[in-house]
């Protein structure tokens, strides 16, 4: 049997055009699928293919320019089979290029590879109508593991898991390491950025809301092993953490009463405060300086008659001289609700240590808090 001849050109590539063969069947298999009518769908069926053209697409760029190269510099002739081949492929690759990059609004200059992986992206995200026997199995074609936010937020699940795992003392000492805290406070908005993404992600695909309801309704797994256990998982432990942070700042402000908007960024100020007496709690949209004054006073107020310190730490100067301070702030404000809480705290505390004692004959309320903590530091100093 005689061995066939090799091509002069196949012999000056070394042996390299080996991968553009493959490269024009799937690039031509691509184009011949954007220009249907019905793309998007037929698209959804070939994902394998768009994963191989992306794995496959740098070392076929490195060929083909290599090719190119020499092909014009030494004036290949493009009647050869060989130099038509790598013509063809440059052409069909230029083309997907330009029908990917505009079918998703981007540029046809980005790289063929990221171009297939955003089209990936784009035809898994389609929003569509998931029947319930569908729905398992769509999250895991929705929620790959290399998805970046699912990592994320799988990663923020794995931080705070064993940080609320075990029970936590609302009313003790904060039971984080100074690392701890400040890890968790720069934690937390990625990893709750983390988690809507993902979940908006869900949504999008099902607009109906089934896919989403049926997700938060498993139960979390220990050792998640796909995207949608590790979104349960990551999801869990961030309610759990939710609301354990929120339960300990309720505790340390009642009665005062705090929004909802303001959970986070008390706690945060509570995690410096309790090691740091000068901490204040700033400003922020929605908590002015004369609400910031109101909760740094309730807090001062727990902080003086919480069980776990001793009777003659309780109530020194420089307690005293920042109840006084932070009183005169909230007073710049009428309070509402919140304000007549801890007046009737302030009253209740004079009230309570005035039993029996020659201070509180003749003893006249006041509506002003800063009165009130001054009247309250004559009977307990």
């Amino acid at each position: 049997m005689a061995v066939p001849i090799p091509d002069e050109y196949e012999v000056r590539l070394e042996g390299r055009a080996v991968v553009l063969p493959p490269a024009r069947k799937r690039f031509y298999s691509l184009v011949l699928a954007l220009a249907d009518s019905r793309w998007e769908e037929r698209l959804r069926q070939e994902l394998p293919l768009l994963r191989e053209v992306a794995a496959h697409q740098d070392e076929v760029d490195e060929v083909l320019t290599y090719a190119l190269r020499r092909a014009e510099a030494e004036a290949w002739p493009t009647s050869n089979p060989t130099v038509r081949g790598i013509f063809e492929v440059h052409s069909l690759r230029e083309q997907l290029a330009r029908d990917v990059a505009r079918k998703l609004g981007r540029s046809a200059r980005e790289s063929l590879g990221s171009l297939m992986l955003a089209l990936e992206d784009w035809l898994l995200t389609i929003p569509r109508v998931v029947p319930p026997h569908l729905r398992w199995s769509t999250a895991l074609e929705v929620l790959p593991d290399s998805l970046p936010a699912l990592r994320e937020a799988a990663a923020f699940g794995d931080f705070l898991e064993p940080l609320f795992a075990t029970p936590m003392l609302l009313t003790g000492r904060i039971p984080f390491s100074g690392v701890q805290r400040e890890e968790l406070r720069l934690w937390w908005p990625r990893g709750e950025a983390a988690l809507a993404s993902v979940w908006k992600r869900l949504s999008g695909v099902d607009p109906q809301g089934g896919m989403v309801r049926e997700l938060r309704k498993q139960a979390a797994r220990h050792s998640p092993r796909n995207g949608p256990e590790r979104l349960i998982h990551a999801e869990y432990w961030f309610q759990e953490a939710r609301e354990r942070l929120t339960r300990l700042v309720q505790a340390r402000l009642a009665p005062l009463v705090p929004e909802p908007f303001e959970h986070l960024p008390v706690c945060w100020w509570l995690f410096e405060r309790e090691y740091a007496p000068h901490v204040r709690l700033l400003s922020l949209e929605g908590l002015d300086e004369a609400r910031a004054g109101l909760i740094e006073l309730a807090y001062e107020l727990w902080d003086a008659q919480r069980p776990d310190i001793p009777e003659d730490e309780r109530w020194p100067a420089a307690r005293w001289r920042r109840l006084e301070e932070h009183a005169q702030r909230a007073d710049e404000s009428r309070g509402g609700a919140d304000g007549k809480r801890v007046r009737e705290l302030l009253r209740e505390l004079i009230q309570r240590h005035g039993i029996g004692s020659t201070t509180l004959r003749g003893w006249r309320d006041s509506a002003r808090l800063v009165e009130l903590v001054q009247q309250a530091r004559q009977l307990l100093r």
